[in-house]
């Protein structure tokens, strides 16, 4: 037996309303699923008032987090199957993407040339190039 519990979807307006004429008693912290600071702020006046002006900045943010943490928004997308067209007889290819080059395919020569095992070169030092 599964329990469902079917939370409303808060709105940012109401949270405004309820947070002016009731958040110094937590009203607008218990409509937001906020239990425990709305418990707080019913027993100290909103904090002794300095919370509830808090929540003026702070409701946006706090009415986001429960429409995010309640209401799922996945978004599936269902694509129909591939059409393949046809004309009288004649039979249409589905399309096919081409592959995509960041840069030019190289040509066979430089194909070589990449193939070639790497040689190291002896060092040779160089007179420094500063004049005094």
């Amino acid at each position: 037996m599964s329990h469902h519990h079917h939370h409303h979807h808060a709105s940012l307006l109401v949270a405004y309303i309820l947070w002016f004429f009731l958040g110094l008693l937590g009203i607008h912290r218990f409509y937001l699923g906020r239990t425990i600071s709305g418990i707080v702020y019913l027993f100290t006046g909103g904090i002794f008032g300095i919370g509830w002006l808090v929540d003026i900045f702070l409701l946006p943010s706090l009415v986001r987090h429960y429409n995010n943490k309640h209401h799922d928004h996945t978004t599936v997308i269902v694509a129909p199957a591939p059409v393949v067209y046809q004309a009288g007889s004649q039979h249409y290819a589905p399309y096919q993407p081409q592959p995509y080059y960041a840069q030019q395919p190289i040509s066979p020569q430089q194909q070589q040339y990449y193939q070639q095992p790497y040689q190291p070169q002896p060092y040779q030092p160089q007179p420094p190039s500063y004049q005094p």
